[in-house]
Parts: C-alpha cells; sequence; structure tokens
C-alpha cells in the first residue's frame, strides 16, 4: 500500500528531480514505502518483507544498517577530531594500512575519494602523471561510472549523448587478448578493466585471461588498472575477484561496498613506484571530503565485518547454490531463460528480450523479491543480493523466481 506521505515524496521527487526514475519504479513495481531494512531484507509499512537482490547496486555487501558500521561512523562523528584536510586523520590513515595489508601483491599507498567513479578519475589522472602517455585500452561492455573520464572508457554505445568525450580511448572485445595487444602502442599508457563484466550481466572471461592481461602489460609496460568497484568487497567469494586467478595489478579501484552501505567512499590502491616522482596527491584528487574521517571509518569497519562474518566464504557458497539452480531455469523455462553467468552471488539471468527481462523484476517484486536489469544490457537480471543472506532467504527468492518464470512460459503457451 502507498502512504498518502509516500505519494507526495514520489510527487515531488518528480517535479525537482527526476519523473523519469519515478515511472521507472512505478513500472517495475518497485515505487515501493520501504519503513525498515536490515542484512538482506526489507519491510514496507505494512510490514510486508522483501529479499533485497539488489542490494543498492552493489553497495551493500554486508547488507542493510549493519550496526558495526553505523557505530563506527556515528563514534567518529562524534568525537572532537577533525573530520578531513589539511589534518592527518586517524581513520585515514588505518584505512591505508588495511588496504596495503588485504591487498594483492604490492599494492601498498591509497588515495582515499568520495566515489568509485572519482576513484576511476583519479587513477587515469594517476597514470598520465606516472607515464606521461594519454591513450587507454579499455573493454567493450565495461562500465566505470557517470563522469567524463569513466565514461570515456566505458561502453561507447551508451556514451554518445555526451560526447565528444576524452581523446585517446580504444575499446576492444573484453576477454579477446589478441586484440588487446593489437591495440597497444607507444602511446598507450593504461588498460582498465573489470575483472567481470557486472553491468553487461555478469559476464566472465575465459579462464587465465585476467592473468595472461597482466603479463603483457607488464611485458609491454603499460600500467594495468582493475576496476573492482562491483566485484571487490567479497563479492565473487573472495576479497578481490583478481584473486581467483592470481592476477595483480598496478592499481586496484574500490568504491561502492567498502562504504558498508552507510557512507560513500572510493579507493585508489596502487604500486608505490607510481606515488613516488609525486608525492602529494593533490594533482590526482583534490576534493574537500575526499579521505574524510567518518567514511574511512565505515570503510575500516566495512573490511573488519567481511572478514569476521566470513562473508567471502558466504559469497562463495550461496553462489554456488544459487547458481546451481538457475543453471536448471535454463532448460526448464526455455525459451525465455537462455542462460546464466556470474561467481560467487554476482549473478545474472539471460533472458530473450527485454520485455521478459522486465516482467521478471516487475512480478518478482509483487512477490517478494528485489531484482534489477543489467545497465548494459537489459535483458539480462542481475541476482546480487548481500553477501550475509541466508540460505532459507536464498532459498525463499529462487522459489519467487521459479513461480514467476513458470507464470511468464504458461502465458506464452
Amino acid at each position: 500500500m502507498t502512504t498518502p506521505a509516500f505519494g507526495l515524496r514520489m510527487e515531488k521527487y518528480a517535479r525537482h528531480v527526476s519523473p523519469q526514475y519515478v515511472e521507472f519504479l512505478k513500472r517495475q513495481n518497485l515505487a515501493l514505502d520501504i519503513g525498515r531494512a536490515e542484512r538482506a531484507a526489507v519491510y514496507d509499512q505494512d510490514g510486508k518483507q522483501y529479499i533485497d537482490c539488489i542490494a543498492g547496486y552493489g553497495n551493500l555487501n554486508v547488507g542493510h544498517n549493519h550496526p558495526a558500521i553505523i557505530d563506527a561512523v556515528v563514534e567518529e562523528i562524534r568525537s572532537p577530531r577533525p573530520f578531513n584536510w589539511p589534518f592527518l586523520s586517524e581513520a585515514q590513515t588505518r584505512l591505508a594500512e588495511k588496504l596495503a595489508q588485504v591487498a594483492p601483491g604490492d599494492l601498498t599507498c591509497s588515495l582515499i575519494v568520495n566515489s568509485g567513479s572519482e576513484a576511476v578519475e583519479s587513477a587515469l589522472k594517476l597514470v598520465r602523471l606516472a607515464t606521461g602517455k594519454h591513450r587507454v585500452i579499455s573493454a567493450r561492455g565495461g562500465w566505470h561510472g557517470f563522469t567524463l573520464g569513466a565514461l570515456s572508457v566505458s561502453e561507447p554505445s551508451l556514451c554518445r549523448s555526451f560526447n565528444p568525450l576524452l581523446e585517446g580511448m580504444a575499446h576492444v572485445p573484453f576477454g579477446d587478448l589478441a586484440a588487446m595487444e593489437q591495440a597497444m602502442d607507444h602511446q598507450t599508457g593504461t588498460v582498465i578493466i573489470e575483472p567481470i563484466q557486472a553491468e553487461s550481466g555478469a559476464v566472465v572471461p575465459p579462464a587465465g585471461y585476467l592473468r595472461d592481461v597482466a603479463a603483457l602489460c607488464k611485458r609491454k609496460n603499460i600500467v594495468l588498472i582493475l576496476d573492482e568497484i562491483k566485484t571487490g568487497m567479497g563479492k565473487t567469494g573472495r576479497l578481490f575477484a583478481c584473486e581467483h586467478e592470481g592476477a595483480v595489478p598496478d592499481i586496484l579501484l574500490l568504491g561502492k561496498a567498502l562504504g558498508g552501505g552507510v557512507m560513500p567512499i572510493g579507493a585508489v590502491v596502487a604500486r608505490k613506484g607510481l606515488w613516488g616522482k609525486f608525492g602529494l596527491s593533490f594533482p590526482m584528487s583534490s576534493s574537500s571530503a575526499s579521505g574524510n574521517a567518518p567514511a574511512c571509518a565505515a570503510g575500516l569497519a566495512t573490511l573488519e565485518v567481511i572478514e569476521s562474518e566470513r562473508l567471502c566464504e558466504q559469497a562463495a557458497l550461496m553462489g554456488e547454490r544459487a547458481l546451481g539452480v538457475l543453471g536448471e531455469f535454463v532448460g526448464k523455462f526455455s525459451p525465455v531463460v537462455t542462460g546464466t553467468s556470474g561467481r560467487g552471488l554476482l549473478i545474472a539471468l539471460h533472458t530473450d528480450g527485454l520485455r521478459s527481462a522486465s516482467r521478471i523484476v516487475s512480478d518478482c517484486a509483487q512477490n517478494g523479491v528485489l531484482l534489477m536489469t543489467a545497465f548494459c544490457d537489459r535483458t539480462r537480471v542481475l541476482f546480487e543480493p548481500p553477501l550475509c543472506i541466508t540460505a532459507e532467504q536464498l532459498d525463499f527468492a529462487l522459489d519467487v523466481l521459479r513461480r514467476v518464470l513458470k507464470g511468464i512460459c504458461a502465458d506464452r503457451s
């Protein structure tokens, strides 16, 4: 039920922010008056429970409103310590130290920023400063954010409205090592890719691809940036998706779930040599709020929760369970379901078209499960719940999806 207060809120949002987004939510049965959120579930004002398999578009790996993260942020806010520049924050120092401990290889220096998109921008600038080269290679189907530099290295077909973008960008097929090598020249400073292309529908590259890309970049003296803004923080069953292949980048990007769903944050974690020539980080990003103490406290608490609650292991276990069931849907609900992809709890259900995908999202929402289509491929439905989802919640979500698919197939017969 939509309360008068919520109806007024939607009306004001449409008037002052975006009428298109309000209409989109209504079409998908996602215009919900949510009054409470906890772990992997949210509840509307009537107390109806929804299993949240959108998870804040990847922000909520530890679930909604984790008390340890909220406590850490509140403690930092209430302390008499200064929040940020020009003073050295204890929280920022501790988070940078923790990232150096958990990051793969010899990535020991971090620039803490306000978002994943800002992390992408800062990394691209860092490479220009360190190498003097401006050419960038990225993968088609990738999505790195909505700022200008991030758009420039994202799927080109979705960014045409903002042309002209940055010069010197080359886009090659994801998973094609030969095409990447062919695109490299003497002005190529960096390669930026995601270990798994989340917004194209959890596209997993061929086995060994990340490791081979890392070796190619090392041989060509090109900086490798791995964008783990969506795949990191335990989502794929390891803290970072690149760990599945033992691939070590020169720069690792984090965002989204690093803030625990409580604070916006991003991070550029890099080899020390990329910093050494310039010293101060100001040429990359001198944002007034970057590295602020409450956000860093949230990041540190989030890493501690992932470790203490063994959420990487939980993601691997629940992901295997989910992929097993979804795999059964491919034959059972043909032609609506055409395939599955993903790793851990970053999963996509492939459908035969936008109409099918939209109906799956809408019908599941009516039945207590929140899903969303992938941004770069609307025919794929993303299944990416918080890593703390229980077996009971997972089975409920999969059962709802099963019944919805059965209904769609029945309507077509």
